[in-house]
């Protein structure tokens, strides 16, 4: 069953033998794990359910709502990166672009050696895979729901000698109405509300909404449940408490929130939760054509490209309400407009990067997180070769024009021959405008202590019947969009927990 906020007002005392904070990629497979073993599992999500009636394209309203800090969180350290993380039944997947890419091998192995995790060669973790691309019926882009901004930036990929084809997405009967920032209202996307949670509350799971968890709750060395409030973010009524008393609790609220969570609970084995924090960076290059491309139209990024030249660089096609693309621009009045003119004739193309980047989670006096990173400058030289190519491939289908939005650069490229700035000109980590989407790595698993807080099983150490199973148990970042690997890590993790694999 899910409980939401009429049902909560006066706050809730339950037991379960399992409770699972979070209901995005990591909480969601957590709870379908334990719940098909027989558990008696409690999720508690601290945004609201989503319907498809909120699923509009007034992006802004929607962000306010269904975003923590309106999708404006913010990754401070070498720049300030805005990073959109959902607060809603399903997570991050509700408002992504379903991208679903397996853990690169040459990554997977690096895990491995590093940080002595052998559980990761196992055929159990490609099964974890399998069972995750079955479920959210993972498939190529059809090329049908292209439109013209995704062909446009496929063959300026190919132009650029980058090569790539259609992304792989969770997404059944795509309309290819590029809405996917603010949910699917078709319901084509297979985020884990709709493909995932469902199963698990008919096996007998029960889910709050509005739900906030404040502290783990522990009696010794072990965990023994949750506490928290049920607050109305929105009608502004004051928060009514509830406790979850469970042998076995599940933290995946996310790379911000959890280490945030167990730092509010006093528990940082090793002083390691948030000593280590990562996120994929990288630039945009937007193409103004002479004949209308509408990107508006077509799948939300539905074409991409892994660089053979750079490695751990990915590109990708984009959009997403027009707002945020708006707010690449600067400037007011008659400059701004003619602006807004051109976005009728724009093709984006956005790279990412998984650069060599330090950073940390800490919380505030209010117990909300607050994340920092350091990028080295060489680091950012990188991007700029990444931005290079994407724009070299705008010039080579066409484009009358090329912004990339860097501070210290023409506002449009408008030849080739321009482009050299790029690489010539000194650029640094705040010139760039970047989004902190990819977040990962605050409490890495490892089988050394000096290393992770989090043991190769995602048990935290020092604190028995206490997981994690979301991007902070990543040792590094994944080169590609996370979601899949969030998943099957969840997978392992849990089906080990509930001795399923056997």
């Amino acid at each position: 069953m899910i409980h939401e906020l009429s049902d909560l007002r006066a706050g809730f005392e339950v037991s379960a033998d399992a409770v699972v904070v979070g209901s995005g990629a990591g909480g969601a497979v957590a709870a379908a794990n334990l719940t098909e073993a027989g558990l008696r599992v409690v999720v508690l999500e601290a945004g609201p359910v989503v319907r498809p009636a909120d699923m509009t394209r007034d992006g802004p309203r929607f962000m306010a709502r269904y975003f923590w800090e309106g999708g404006l969180r913010m990754i401070g350290g070498s720049m300030q990166m805005p990073s959109m993380q959902a607060r809603c039944l399903g997570g991050s997947t509700v408002v992504n672009s379903a991208i679903m890419f397996k853990l690169p091998d040459w990554v997977r192995d690096e895990w491995i050696r590093d940080e002595h995790l052998p559980g990761l060669r196992d055929a159990a973790f490609d099964r974890a895979f399998e069972r995750i691309f079955e479920r959210t019926r993972v498939q190529p882009t059809p090329l049908a729901v292209m439109g013209r901004r995704n062909r446009l930036v496929g063959e300026a990929l190919a132009a650029a000698g980058l090569g790539g084809g259609p992304l792989p997405r969770a997404v059944q009967g795509c309309h290819g109405c590029a809405d996917c920032t603010t949910g699917c209202h078709t319901g084509a996307k297979q985020s884990v509300d709709r493909s995932w949670l469902p199963g698990a509350v008919q096996g007998g799971a029960e889910v709050y909404t509005n739900a906030t968890v404040d502290a783990v709750l522990t009696e010794g060395r072990r965990a023994v449940g949750v506490r928290g409030r049920v607050i109305d973010r929105e009608g502004g009524e004051p928060a009514a408490r509830f406790t979850v008393r469970a042998p076995r609790v599940l933290l995946a609220a996310g790379a911000m929130a959890t280490p945030a969570l167990l730092l509010r609970s006093g528990i940082n084995p090793g002083k390691r939760v948030g000593a280590t924090f990562y996120a994929h960076i990288g630039g945009a290059a937007a193409g103004y054509f002479d004949e209308p491309v509408e990107p508006w139209i077509g799948a939300t990024q539905g074409w991409g490209a892994i660089s053979p030249n750079i490695r751990g660089l990915k590109y990708e096609s984009l959009w997403a309400p027009e707002p945020l693309i708006l707010s690449r621009y600067g400037g007011l009045g008659r400059g701004l407009y003619d602006d807004l003119q051109k976005v009728r004739h724009m093709a984006l193309i956005v790279s990412v990067y998984r650069a060599r980047v330090r950073g940390r989670v800490k919380v505030r006096r209010s117990g909300t997180p607050v994340a920092s990173m350091r990028v080295p400058d060489d680091e950012v030289a990188t991007v700029m070769r990444g931005v290079k190519e994407a724009v070299d491939g705008l010039f080579a289908v066409g484009a009358r024009g090329v912004s990339t939005s860097i501070w210290g650069m023409p506002a449009v490229f408008r030849s080739p021959a321009e482009v050299e700035l790029l690489l010539t000109r000194r650029v640094r980590a705040r010139d760039v405008p970047m989004t902190g989407n990819h977040i990962f790595g605050s409490c890495p698993m490892s089988a050394d202590p000096r290393r992770g807080p989090t043991d190769p099983d995602g048990a935290v150490r020092g604190v028995d019947g206490l997981w994690l199973c979301d991007a902070s148990v990543f040792p590094s970042p994944s080169a590609v969009n996370p979601q899949a690997t969030v998943m099957a890590l969840s997978d392992l993790i849990t089906r080990r927990i509930a001795d399923l694999e056997a």
